[in-house]
This record gives C-alpha cells, structure tokens and sequence, in this order.
C-alpha cells in the first residue's frame, strides 16, 4: 500500500476541514427589508456555449429555440453580439467585468482576472443596495464568482440544484471557504485525472487519483444509454445531471430570492448546452437531414475530422439545445406566472458558441469564427410585452455598463463597453468589435501567441499573430455578404484589410504596454 505524502496529508485535510465549515451564505429572507420603493430585479440566465447560429431565434434552418423564440416577443433582440473569447473563461469574465480579455487577462483556461481589477466587477459596481446572488454550474465560470464572493451576498455552490445525492463528486465541498480559488487548483492538480482537458492525464497523487477513478466508476451507469437518455446524462466533468431538474431547481431559487422588497441582482450560469451533447430521448431524431457545408481545414486547426463526421455531432448539438430551450420555456412559464417579469429585467445569453467546420469540432480553439463567437443576447424589461429588433455588432463587454444603467449606478471611467442600443445607447456600426484566444500565453506578459478578430459594421477581419508557420497573418470578410466565411477579401480589399489591421494593432500594443 502506497504512503500518503505529507502534502497530500495537508491538502485532504483542508478540503476535508473546508466541507464541514462552508462560508454561511446571508440568506434572502434576513436580507430583504422594506427600503422604499424597489427598483426592477436583474436576472442573468446564461447557457454556456450557445451559438447563435445554431437557433431558429436567429433564423437556423433547424426550429431548435421555439421557448427563446416566444421569450423574444416581449424582449429586445440582439442580432450582432459577440463574445470576447472563444471559451469560458475570456467570455464569461468580460461579461462580469467589462472589460476585453487583454486588460483583465483572464485568458487562460481556468484563469482569473488580474488583482488589481478584481472589484472592478458587476457584483461589486451595482452595490448592496441589491441582493447580489450568483450561481455558475460551470466550475471555471465559478472561480470567478469565487474571486467576486465578499461581493456577493448568496454565492450559490455548483452542487446545490441536484437532488440525485449519488452523482454528485464528494470532494467538491470547498465551494464558498476562504481562498476557495487555491483549493480548487489543489484540487485539480491531485484529485483529478484530466478534468476534461486531456484524459491521459496522470493524477498528482496515487491516493487521490484512485479516489476520483473509484468515483468514476461508482457513477459509470450514469454514463451509458438509458431510455430517457440514449447518450448517457449530461456531464459537466464533475458531476452527472438532468437539464430539467437544474432548470426547475433555477427557476425556484429566482422567485424565492425575487420575494423580498429588496431588488435582487442574480447571475445564474448554466452548464448546457456544452458538450458532451446529450438530449434527452424525446429529443433524438425531432429534426429533419439539413446540408452541411465542406468548409476547406484551416492550418491551425486539431481535429481534423472528415466531411461526413459534422454531420451526426451537429445534428446532436441542435438536439441538445432542442432539450435546453424546453427547459426554459418551463422555467419561462413559472417565471411569468410568479409574476417575477413583471418588476425584473430577464437577461439570456452565452459566453461562447460552438465550431463544426474547418478541421475544428468545439471550442477553446484559435479559430474565430462566427460559429464560435457570435451569440445570443436578449433582454426583457419588466412588463414589457413588445419585441424589438437590434442589428448593429455589440459586445460581451456592454452587459456590464448597461446593467448599472439599468441600476441606476455610476458607470466607471475606462471600460471597453458601451450602453447596449435600447437601454441607453446607440446603434454604432463605426465601433470595433474585439474577440481573442491566447489561452497558453502568460497572462503577464506581452502576447507572443494569440487570434484576435475585430468587426467594424459589415467587415471582419481575423488576425493570427505568432503561430509557427503561421504568424502576422489576416483574413477579411463581408459578413453581410458572405455569412458563411468563405470569401476572403484581403486581397481584392487591401486598403480595407490594411487599415483594420492597423486599428487592431494599435489596440494590441495599448493592451500590452498596461499590464
């Protein structure tokens, strides 16, 4: 029998000390007091890895958003938003702090934003004058939430929408103590065996990394075919779940916390429909054989699969969001019947999408294009009962701005977001839209190794920066004329591409030179 180590020793026994003595999260109910009259709620609901192209809402082949679809008609309908990242931890940070990834640099996987912007964050800017809630099913969306929690009265554990006890991965009791953030890279680095980055992975420790197979194993029926599920249950590499039970669990915790006379801020972060795709039966085969386009591989693509194997993946991802929009539809229903949208704004959108062409199949990839960076954003006012249609590029980094607007609090100086057209601001097509994906340089130092994209009205122009035997590269495109990406225009328009090329340079060295 193998020795325990004695830092594997300390590590067990500060998870262990961590899962009996969570930080007491202040309850709603001694929370909320009479103030007065009560501003309108916010509520975020976020789907991780929602492509915009990928919903009927916006026009997809395939009727895969009927619920988002009936939700639109009495919100305001961004058609052009952006995430700034092509993966959660650059898009959901600039959601929360908005900012781009290359100020905060929460560009890695599972990094943080900087120190010094730490209370530069929404929980923070929209004051206690709220109560501030927040709950992020994505563990990497999470250390966020846990690097903003003296900001946050209610942060909720990733765990606390599940009811099946037995899926649930014993040691994720840290969420919520003190430098919960270290101890979940403790975590990672002993207890896991990949964390869904790269299965051969080998645990840290032998004792640890036994424990998390014998977990594995323990739960392995969950992962194989069942009636309700033929692709096994959903999974996001910590624990099983079933897409309706968080929704509805959602769903009762957002008209519990709305209660009070006190407004609530609530950021709610759901894992779907991020792969694994796995809807549930009655989902299967609902949608009709659509064309796939054979987009040619680009150079700095991984995968590599063949033209037919889109195919089968796409059809279970639209499947998949098929099951995520019923279930918020249900969660719609019971909002509306609560009579929650009458007094809170309802915020639905993604951090990233989703990319099935080029030799690239997910996300977390260099390769930005619209698939993986353009995504839904809709937002409903109390009471509101009419749709209203926004078509100019908007940004990630414009929820935070226009959220305290809504608030009614001070706007900081220096934030890259604009007030979003409908809620303050105007349509500007003349603004430069910015993504970014440098998740394996250092989130110190200048960028070496990085894709960056930046829209300006119709025009996208890609830039690749320091790739082995593909750097100082660009690629331009019409998006209104050529949706698909597949005409690229840097040659027939060099002035343009030129001149955009230097704007994004420009904005690069800036970026660089404050860190």
């Amino acid at each position: 029998m193998s020795k325990i180590s004695r830092r594997d020793f300390l590590i067990l026994a500060a998870t262990a000390s961590i899962s009996l003595g969570l930080r007491s999260s202040k309850s709603a109910s001694q929370f909320l007091s009479s103030t007065g009259d009560r501003k309108p709620g916010i509520i975020v609901l976020l789907f991780d890895a929602m492509s915009a192209r990928h919903l009927s809402l916006y026009g997809y082949s395939r009727h895969t958003t009927p619920n988002l679809e009936r939700f639109a008609r009495r919100a305001t309908v961004f058609h052009s938003h952006y995430a700034t990242g092509s993966f959660t931890t650059p898009g959901t940070s600039s959601i929360l702090a908005g900012i781009y990834p290359w100020r905060h640099r929460a560009i890695n996987q599972g990094g943080l934003i900087k120190r010094a912007l730490v209370k530069q964050n929404i929980f923070s800017l929209i004051g206690d004058q709220y109560y501030r809630a927040g709950f992020a099913e994505n563990l990497w969306a999470d250390l966020f939430l846990r690097q903003f929690q003296s900001d946050i009265e209610n942060h909720i554990p990733p765990t606390s929408f599940k009811r099946e006890s037995k899926t649930i991965n014993p040691f994720l009791g840290f969420v919520g103590a003190p430098d919960a953030a270290m101890i979940y890279y403790s975590y990672n680095q002993f207890f896991l065996t990949g964390d869904g980055l790269d299965p051969e992975q080998m645990p840290g420790s032998p004792v640890f990394g036994y424990l998390d197979h014998l977990q594995i194993y323990r739960n392995k029926e969950l992962d194989q075919a069942s009636a309700n599920y033929p692709f096994g249950m959903p999974y996001n590499n910590f624990y099983y779940f079933a897409v309706p039970e968080i929704l509805s669990a959602v769903a009762d915790r957002i008209e519990h916390l709305t209660q009070g006379s006190t407004p609530l801020f609530g950021y709610f972060h759901l894992w779907s429909p991020h792969e694994p795709f796995r809807p549930r039966s009655q989902f299967v085969d609902m949608f009709p054989e659509i064309s796939i386009l054979d987009k040619p591989h680009h150079p700095l693509s991984k995968n590599h699969p063949k033209p037919g194997d889109y195919a089968p993946v796409i059809k279970q991802y639209d499947e998949y969001i098929a099951d995520v929009d019923d279930g918020f539809g249900k969660l719609l229903d019971q909002l509306t019947r609560a009579g929650v949208l009458d007094n809170n704004y309802l915020v639905v959108t993604s951090d990233h999408g989703q990319l099935f062409e080029r030799g690239e199949v997910g996300h977390g990839t260099p390769l930005l294009y619209d698939s993986v960076i353009h995504v839904p954003l809709m937002i409903s006012a109390p009471g509101a009962d009419v749709r209203h249609d926004i078509y100019s590029p908007t940004s990630a980094v414009d929820l935070l701005p226009t959220l305290l607007h809504i608030a009614d609090q001070p706007i900081p100086p220096g934030l890259d977001g604009q007030l979003l057209p409908g809620f303050g601001g105007q349509e500007d097509v003349a603004r430069n839209i910015f993504s970014m994906d440098a998740k394996f340089d250092s989130a110190f130092r200048p960028f070496k190794e990085a894709t960056i994209s930046m829209i300006k009205g119709n025009m996208k122009l890609i830039y690749y920066l320091g790739y082995q035997g593909y750097s100082d590269r660009v690629e331009l495109y019409n998006l209104q004329e050529d949706v698909d990406e597949l005409r690229d225009l840097r040659k027939r328009q060099a002035d343009v591409a030129s001149q955009m090329k230097n704007e994004l340079l420009l904005a690069l060295d800036a970026a660089n030179k404050n860190l």
